[in-house]
């Protein structure tokens, strides 16, 4: 298995690992009610690298995947209204639920190893 250092943005992001970083995505996300643009790249950047790390057929690890799940479940929420988007683009017309598909998008392409040239998507950091 590749070393956590490999997955540092990925691992600042997942709230039961030792990486762990209240400014991280995830952090900001659950304490502070924010989807950081900033912060957001860094995550898919670091998930494109899982998926490269580990093209399909190659099984992902338990330890990813269950990460990858703790993230999935910390984005459901009941009102996506309540939270704030800092954006890294002012000109950025997109909005949360534009934001929200994407990273649906691209989990879905680390799980199923598809791979991502470009996403031509509403909302491209």
């Amino acid at each position: 298995m590749k070393e956590n250092s490999d997955f540092l943005d990925f691992y600042r992001n997942i709230t039961f690992s030792d990486n762990y970083d209240v400014n991280s995505f995830i952090g900001k996300w659950i304490d502070d009610a924010i989807w950081s643009d900033e912060e957001y790249i860094k995550l898919e950047k670091s998930l494109l690298t899982i998926q490269k790390a580990y093209p399909y057929p190659t099984d992902i690890p338990r330890e990813i995947i269950i990460s990858l799940y703790r993230i999935i479940e910390l984005m459901m929420i009941p009102n996506w209204l309540d939270f704030d988007v800092e954006k890294s683009n002012l000109n950025d017309e997109s909005d949360i639920f534009d934001r929200f598909e994407r990273l649906k998008l691209v989990i879905s392409y680390v799980l199923s190893g598809n791979d991502i040239q470009e996403i031509g998507f509403g909302y491209n950091p």
